[in-house]
């Protein structure tokens, strides 16, 4: 037999030996039954392992919930005073569960001290079984507000790293970013979004890359994409926009004037912008704008602002943190336990307790939690909430290179929600 037919017969026979393997149940117009696999409700140490063929197709419950305390927990940021972790830090940690540290300049001395600090940290939050590592935080926008200044590129003011343009502004982010991921800084508190309209305001000034929406969105979508080429997740700031309001919210509650047509011409761009970019998170504040919420509420505490305008109309899906809420024009108003209910309520993600006095601090973790047992708050909205902090955690898997097996397959997390 010659090989060209010995070939052709040889093919013929395996092509009825594949033929007579299939389901019997399968005609020329059927399409083969796609079975639903159930998803193991995922952890940051899971790998992927080969899936068992289960007898009988179960329905996919999706992630198992968190437990109450975990998830008001992964809503929570915690300070501390001094340079070195208290015993009431370790207890919001490992009995609050709480997943978020913001550090401030008092917390460290240099590099080497802010490195042991934030690897510390990670331990406590793996030895707490939080469901992400941990996350540090730190406000970190350049000129005048430099929380960290050594093992860190020095950064300008917006306003005076704006005149480089995009690229150059896109740059300089990134280098400064560099420094914060090596020291194990995970989210950045910047860039300023805020429009500068109002020559008499006393917080923004040069915190801003300026008045114009039309100059100042490309440089805030600069800004979102250098902390990321730095490998840190940034924030925009401050929601609905300080620049136009009279005050300062560290010692007054501000008000601003401008109507919903106005802001939505002008602060509402440069927000719009940053989210286009991919920000990781959006900080709301404390400003009184009765134009976008009638009411008087402050926007930080206004669900028609930050649910309203934020969350639906600006499509914004990722991480929404609260500005601290010790500033003086808040802890006048509200005692923090009613604070951060009411920012809860209000839709925000992430509340920066912002306390050096940590009883102070679980005191308002259990007022959360006792609203959402007696139905104040749906257990439904902490669950997303919670989940929604996770996976900005589980977007930047390599924080601390020390910690991290920077050679195996990203995690995973099916808490995981999309932003836009």
């Amino acid at each position: 037999m010659s090989p060209v037919r010995r070939f052709l017969v040889r093919a013929a026979l395996a092509l009825l030996l594949v033929l007579s393997a299939l389901p019997s149940t399968l005609g020329p117009n059927r399409a083969a039954p796609t079975a639903r696999v159930v998803r193991p409700t995922p952890t940051p140490a899971a790998t992927l392992a080969p899936a068992a063929t289960p007898s009988v197709a179960q329905p996919d419950a999706g992630p198992t919930p968190l437990s109450l305390d975990v998830a008001v927990g992964q809503m929570m940021a915690a300070s501390f005073g001094g340079a070195s972790i208290t015993d009431g830090l370790r207890h919001l940690i490992l009995d609050q569960k709480v997943g978020t540290v913001l550090i401030f300049s008092d917390n460290f001395t240099d590099a080497a001290s802010l490195l042991r600090l934030t690897t510390q940290l990670q331990r406590l939050g793996r030895e707490a079984g939080l469901p992400a590592p941990l996350l540090v935080a730190v406000d970190e926008e350049g000129g005048r507000v430099m929380r960290i200044h050594d093992g860190v590129a020095a950064l300008p003011s917006e306003l005076e790293l704006g005149v480089r343009g995009p690229q150059g502004v896109r740059e300089a982010v990134a280098a400064m970013a560099s420094g914060l991921h090596g020291l194990g800084i995970q989210l950045d508190l910047a860039p300023v979004a805020d429009l500068r309209s109002n020559p008499a305001d006393a917080v923004i000034g040069d915190r801003s890359f300026g008045g114009d929406p039309g100059l100042v969105g490309p440089l805030v979508a600069a800004a979102v994409n250098g902390l990321h080429d730095g490998g840190v997740a940034a924030t925009l700031k401050h929601f609905p926009g300080l620049g136009g309001a009279a005050g300062d919210p560290h010692s007054a509650m501000p008000s601003d004037g401008e109507s919903l047509a106005r802001w939505a011409a002008t602060q509402a761009r440069s927000f719009a912008a940053g989210i286009d970019a991919g920000a990781d998170a959006v900080m709301t504040t404390a400003v009184v704008v009765p134009g976008l919420d009638p009411s008087g509420t402050p926007a930080l505490f206004s669900r028609t602002i930050v649910t309203g305008l934020l969350r639906d109309r600006l499509k914004f899906q990722g991480v929404i943190v609260t500005d601290g809420l010790g500033m003086g024009g808040i802890s006048a108003l509200y005692g923090l336990p009613d604070a951060t209910v009411a920012a809860v309520r209000a839709g925000n993600d992430l509340v920066l307790l912002n306390s050096a006095d940590a009883a102070y601090q679980a005191a308002a973790i259990e007022t959360v939690k006792q609203q959402v047992r007696s139905g104040a708050i749906a257990m439904e909205q902490v669950q997303a909430s919670a989940a929604r902090v996770i996976a900005l955690r589980a977007r930047w898997p390599a924080w601390a290179p020390s910690l991290v097996d920077l050679a195996a397959a990203p995690p995973t997390f099916e808490l995981a929600l999309s932003r836009r």
